[in-house]
């Protein structure tokens, strides 16, 4: 992917700058170089083109915050694509030798388990008594596994639970409620996600992401991942409104939604300034 050019340099100002320089900014190169003033200009036509277009990235809000991440983020040659391990892989094992592990550690025990006693056996060490087994499956990684899979857990007899706020869109808006605090933790996961989608699939793939992002938050109904389908928008530089509405939708009135997409704007400039000084 070919850099982005400079805008900052090229209307004179630093990346911290507010809008109200950068207007300012703008304002006086078109005055300077505008083809109908600067006569002695040959290239006032193609400077008041690049001006106008740094402008229309640096004067919005949200396309400055996905310039800025963009110029941020490092060359697609310092990068490993999402599936790479930084790590050296192991030497690959014969046929023969993977069969011989898979047995030892898979079907053996898988064997012993069926002798007579075993079971009981095992289900003495675990704690609970004869409710252990179910007690240490609750606790289990694996259980923790399918829980972050599903929207809202498993319920009773393993049946998955339903979002709490229904989302369509004759439903009725809740009563006010309190918003939760943005996690930056989600934040800063909705910027990363926002740079490999650009990086790998430019930004028809972003748009794609950004279309399954919001499905996605309508299906589960959920401040978090509200918060990350917002941030991805921000970063990408489109636009919030359907974000928005999914903040009203979970309980919230529209100049409290507005506040809320200000401050995850402000926690990715403040990540995109803190890896731009980096």
């Amino acid at each position: 992917m070919a850099a982005a050019p400079d805008y900052y340099a090229m209307l004179g100002v630093t990346p911290d700058a507010d809008q109200a320089v950068i207007r300012a900014a703008w304002k006086a190169l078109l005055r300077k170089y505008h083809p109908d003033t600067a006569h002695d200009v040959p290239d006032a036509a193609e400077r008041t083109r690049a001006f106008n277009a740094a402008w229309a990235v640096l004067g919005n809000s949200n396309r400055r915050i996905a310039y800025d991440l963009e110029r941020a983020a490092p060359p697609a040659d310092e990068t490993r694509p999402g599936w790479a391990s930084p790590y050296p892989m192991p030497p690959r094992r014969g046929a023969g030798t993977t069969l011989a592990l898979i047995l030892a550690f898979v079907g053996l025990p898988a064997v012993a388990i069926t002798l007579p006693g075993v079971p009981g056996q095992v289900a003495a060490m675990l704690p609970g008594g004869d409710g252990g087994s179910a007690a240490s499956f609750a606790r289990s990684s694996f259980h923790q596994v399918r829980r972050l899979l599903t929207p809202a857990g498993f319920g009773a007899n393993g049946a998955v639970a339903r979002p709490a706020v229904p989302i369509s869109p004759s439903s009725p808006i809740p009563a006010s409620v309190a918003a939760p605090r943005i996690d930056g933790a989600t934040v800063r996961l909705a910027i990363r996600q926002y740079g490999r989608i650009v990086r790998r699939d430019g930004r028809s793939g972003v748009a794609a992401y950004s279309r399954a992002c919001a499905q996605r938050a309508i299906d589960l109904s959920r401040w978090e991942s509200d918060d990350f389908c917002a941030a991805f928008d921000i970063a990408a530089g489109r636009d919030t409104a359907a974000s928005a509405g999914r903040y009203v939708r979970l309980g919230i009135p529209t100049a409290a939604a507005a506040a809320r997409l200000g401050q995850i704007r402000a926690q990715i400039r403040r990540t995109a300034s803190h890896s731009k000084g980096r």
